[in-house]
């Protein structure tokens, strides 16, 4: 462990510290004359550090360890053995550690040799009668906070995407609500084989993350990507994630989030309808992420047809007006994020001599010319950014099919809203996907994010949000 002292002086020194801790100043000067920090101070440092942005992991990293579970995955190849390294490296820490190694791997290691270097039981069959009177396929699936498939063939990441479970490592894979890390390697043709790079993106759309195979010389003679990437840099991937999650749990605690998703539906008559092609994806992304980091999110969604997110409060409207009444309703609040699509308009359907029709009933085909009169939906954006109740923060999206940045400029400005995330729609290149490029736009500056799965936009907008928020007078000045 480093120098507590250094980290204090980082962190802005013995008063900031204990202001920010609300203890005794002689507390902090001891932690320093003594090289350490209580364990029940520990987590109050580390939110402390994560908001201010210092990274703590060279003071004490396994801190950041404990009760952590990992299962290991092995999967048959070549480079099998080299999945022994992880497990020393994991062993230096305070993780819990279970491996699996599957039929084809145990040609190339063995269970008895697992079992020693883990010092526990190495899981090997789907149907053994001693596991499975415990149903244990299910507890390794819900147990870990990462599931580690390393090596990971080209065969396991068929089956997951295809979701085939005809063995343990494969029906652990799919029983799974663990995040799944996947370090492959291969053969080079057949890692760029068409087959598996479709299973590759697939994975990556739903949240799989990936551990890039390196370039080099192969076990086989050839030359070319798939080689299984150095065992170090796996290990300290797996571990960075985890600092992460353990650093960002309680990064909005008490923060009150109001998030939009989705479309808004505005009826014409009982059977028809205008709306657009909002999958609400990246909302729920938004609210699942800030809920993980201690946020209390309330989502504000139109009609989806994807899973709703872990959140505090979800509430589901159709029309805009109903959701711009529920979210005045939530008001106030810290954080408003408004990402839904609303319909700007509703269509009043009205004959050519200009008389209404009854929208409580099917509008008949004639052959008359049918005319629609646009009202204009309420600007939940615009009227709650201008409102005495504010959030200390406001944060909209901009969808647009040209000139995105421009736009997007006039949208922030317009509406007086603090940050704006823009990207371009055009050919239903985002509705209903997995990706997303996006621009992120405040007063001052544009900032291009290369295209990445919305789960990952969610993740970099949450770290945005944290280090604007969390760093601007206490949050309490931002607007």
């Amino acid at each position: 462990m480093n120098n507590i002292s250094e980290l204090i002086s980082l962190l802005g020194g013995t008063g900031f510290v204990a202001e920010k801790l609300e203890i005794k100043s002689s507390a902090v000067s001891n932690w320093r004359k003594l090289n350490k920090i209580p364990k029940n101070k520990l987590n109050a440092i580390l939110s402390l550090s994560s908001q201010l942005n210092i990274n703590t992991e060279d003071f004490f990293p396994n801190k950041y360890l404990d009760n952590f579970n990992i299962l290991l995955i092995i999967c048959g190849g070549i480079a099998s053995y080299k999945s022994l390294e992880i497990i020393r490296l994991i062993k230096k820490t305070n993780i819990n550690l279970d491996v699996v190694i599957t039929k084809s791997a145990q040609k190339f290691i063995t269970p008895l040799l697992v079992t020693s270097l883990n010092e526990k039981k190495c899981y090997t069959d789907l149907f053994s009668v001693e596991d499975e009177t415990k149903m244990n396929h299910i507890m390794l699936a819900r147990k870990p906070d990462f599931i580690l498939v390393a090596p990971a063939t080209a065969n396991i990441m068929a089956k997951l995407a295809n979701g085939i479970a005809d063995d343990l490592a494969s029906t652990i894979l799919l029983a799974s609500f663990s995040q799944i890390i996947l370090a492959p390697s291969m053969n080079p043709i057949m890692w760029s084989n068409l087959a598996t790079q479709e299973n590759y993106k697939k994975l990556i759309e739903r949240g799989v993350e990936f551990i890039e195979p390196d370039v080099g010389d192969m076990a086989c003679g050839e030359s070319g990507t798939g080689r299984f990437p150095d065992p170090k840099i796996i290990f300290n991937q797996v571990i960075s994630n985890m600092i992460k999650r353990k650093t960002t749990t309680n990064q909005f605690k008490d923060v009150s989030i109001i998030i939009t998703a989705g479309p808004t539906i505005e009826d014409i008559d009982p059977v028809r309808f205008i709306s657009n092609r909002s999958s609400g994806k990246q909302g729920f992304a938004i609210a699942s992420e800030l809920s993980k980091r201690g946020a209390k999110v309330t989502l504000i969604t139109g009609p989806v047809n994807i899973p709703f997110p872990k959140c505090a409060n979800i509430i589901r409207v159709k029309t805009a007006q109903e959701m711009f009444e529920k979210t005045i309703s939530q008001l106030p609040a810290d954080i408003l994020i408004c990402s839904a699509a609303i319909a700007d308009w509703k269509l009043i359907p009205e004959t050519f001599t200009q008389n209404k029709l009854d929208q409580k009933n099917k509008i008949k085909k004639t052959d008359q010319e049918l005319y629609f009169k646009t009202v204009k939906n309420p600007d939940i954006l615009a009227t709650v950014a201008k409102s005495n109740l504010r959030p200390n923060m406001v944060i909209g999206f901009s969808a647009e099919t040209n000139n995105v940045i421009k736009n997007a400029k006039i949208k922030l400005v317009s509406k007086k809203i603090d940050l704006i995330v823009a990207n371009e729609v055009g050919e239903n290149k985002v509705f209903g996907k997995d990706f997303n490029k996006v621009f992120l736009i405040d007063k001052h500056n544009c900032e291009e994010w290369c295209q990445q799965s919305k789960k990952s936009v969610a993740s970099n907008l949450a770290d945005k949000i944290n280090k604007i928020f969390n760093t601007t007078n206490n949050r309490d000045t931002y607007a």
